[in-house]
């Protein structure tokens, strides 16, 4: 699968290592973004044909999608001049934007038609995990297709699990989202509590590292705000988007989520204060705000 070309689409925060990542490991781009500035920005220019819009990437054999919600998704492959109408048959689209399930499975049932093979492949690990090669990836899709993109998937990431078929992937980081979020949440309003207490909060994260409040929210966003350092990351923003898929996969299956309807109005609130760009921990800002306390590192 090497000495190919990889039509990419969408060079955003994580977009553009990932499209970096595949250049160094040796694979060629045809790299399309709305913002053509960003195109630029990626190394190895020699080995990048810049695309004015995206049915020109459909000339590669694989497309990676990097795109920021399901209208985009939809807009990118479905849409007039779409992917659709100009991928060939047998090539292959990778869709590693979080987005809507129900929308993934439609998606993939169109190009089937096609003959064009698709994964979903959405990734947790953050900008930092986009820009060291180390993403999870979540696939699903047809097990033979997922073995042979392989290579592509080791170029940017360190755990790829096989999920399941069709859409496996997207509800796979659904589930991530609601629970990353749910945690940020709890710790946000725990340790708003001890702080307005007395007690420092790198103490308490020392202890709670050992034992049963243990989660990646204490583990990788508490030092960003103890070093009060919102600046994203991840932001509000797409994690309010992911919080708001698991809300209407809930309705469409009938399954109650409470605590998730809470954490959405909260993430909500912190939009309406003007602080969606903002990196995710910053959910925390809110509880401040009200206590009247904040969770810093002592000096």
């Amino acid at each position: 699968m090497y000495n190919m070309k990889i039509g990419f689409i969408g060079l955003g925060v994580m977009g553009l290592p990932i499209a970096s990542n595949l250049l160094r490991a040796g694979f060629e781009l045809v790299a399309f973004d709305i913002n053509q500035a960003r195109i630029q920005e990626l190394p190895m220019q020699e080995k990048v044909l810049a695309a004015s819009a995206p049915q020109e990437v459909a000339v590669a054999d694989v497309v990676i999608l990097m795109l920021p919600n399901t209208p985009q998704v939809e807009e990118v492959v479905l849409g007039e001049k779409g992917l659709l109408e100009n991928m060939s048959r047998k090539s292959l689209l990778i869709d590693m934007s979080s987005i809507s399930p129900v929308a993934t499975k439609k998606i993939a049932g169109q190009l089937a038609e096609r003959g064009i093979d698709f994964l979903d492949a959405p990734v947790s690990g953050g900008q930092s995990g986009a820009i060291n090669g180390t993403l999870t990836i979540m696939v699903g899709g047809k097990r033979d297709v997922f073995d042979r993109a392989q290579p592509i998937f080791q170029a940017v990431g360190k755990r790829i699990i096989y999920c399941g078929d069709h859409g496996s992937g997207q509800i796979v980081k659904v589930v991530n989202q609601l629970m990353s979020a749910v945690n940020l949440v709890g710790m946000a309003e725990a340790f708003t509590l001890g702080v307005k207490a007395g007690v420092a909060p790198e103490i308490m994260r020392d202890v709670i590292l050992g034992g049963s409040g243990r989660c990646w929210a204490l583990e990788d966003r508490m030092p960003v705000i103890l070093e009060r350092n919102f600046e994203p990351g991840f932001t509000i923003d797409l994690h309010t988007k992911d919080i708001k898929l698991a809300l209407e996969l809930g309705n469409e299956l009938r399954v109650p989520i409470y605590a998730s309807s809470l954490v959405h109005e909260v993430f909500k609130t912190l939009q309406i204060k003007g602080k969606g760009g903002k990196d995710n921990s910053a959910v925390i800002t809110l509880y401040e705000e009200m206590a009247g306390v904040e969770v810093r590192k002592k000096q």
